[in-house]
């Protein structure tokens, strides 16, 4: 038979179901102590006659009328719910003290970007990389339309400025088309017409904070990668062996039930 220690990971695997089993026996000697009091007492009920008619065959001696036995007692069931609660006890210690040698390098592309870190804290890294993906994924970009440089003249840094738009601005006003002369006889024919006449020049400059489509995209994958590694890291972290011989279970029991002795 194999004696070699389970990794952390099969551990972790059976963890749930150990402590289910504990809660459920809990749960039922709880219920058991305040619904089943019966279980744990005994009677026998017997008579002896004072006078007996010995002619008719009847004897004098003490008769059994009603017996229930002792079902269980409460130290047993103390003892066996503690057993139950034990297991998982004994378990959550073993997982724990794996959990202090639990380490792994967080590694990306060959290159260890973090040392010697500990498994339960990359779990928790894991769950706050992905909450910063969702902050990552919604940050804005900019129309990639437009041609856009770096402003060397801006107050921040990462700061674009685009190339400026031209608009001609004009204005509504009339046109007076002569279509025929004056004479002595007639005065001049006049069509008038309303134009939009340009009057000026509007140019728009704009910057932008926001990130080009292209490196939106390269930090998510940035963050892609490294949320690889970590998940990589805890994977080989829990391939620490568990030492099933830290126990602690027993010696908490025999205390707690000492003043039943």
């Amino acid at each position: 038979m194999s004696t070699k220690e389970p990794l952390l990971h099969e551990i972790l695997a059976v963890e749930q179901e150990v402590k289910a089993n504990a809660e459920r026996a809990r749960a039922q000697l709880v219920d058991t102590f305040r619904t089943k009091k019966t279980h744990f007492t005994g009677i026998r009920r017997t008579f002896r006659p004072f006078s007996v008619d010995e002619s008719s065959g009847e004897s004098g001696g003490e008769r059994l009328e009603a017996e229930t036995r002792l079902a269980k007692t409460v130290h047993e069931e103390l003892g066996s719910v503690l057993r139950d609660v034990g297991k998982a006890i004994d378990l959550g210690f073993q997982l724990d003290e794996a959990n202090t040698r639990a380490r792994a390098d967080i590694v990306v592309d060959g290159e260890v970007l973090v040392a010697d870190v500990p498994a339960t804290f990359l779990l928790q890294l894991e769950r706050r990389l992905k909450e910063l993906r969702a902050v990552f994924k919604e940050a804005p970009t900019y129309d990639p339309v437009r041609l856009w440089s770096v402003d060397a003249s801006a107050d921040k840094k990462h700061v674009l400025r685009a190339e400026p738009v031209t608009t001609i601005r004009k204005q509504r006003t009339r046109k007076y088309n002569v279509m025929v002369e004056a004479t002595k006889e007639h005065p001049a024919q006049v069509d008038v017409v309303e134009i939009d006449e340009p009057i000026g020049e509007i140019r728009s400059y704009e910057w932008t904070g926001m990130l080009s489509t292209g490196k939106h995209g390269a930090l998510l994958e940035q963050l892609d990668r490294l949320l690889a590694a970590v998940k990589q890291a805890r994977s080989r972290a829990n391939t620490v062996a568990v030492d099933r011989s830290k126990k602690m279970a027993k010696k908490l029991a025999d205390f707690l039930l000492a003043p039943l002795d």
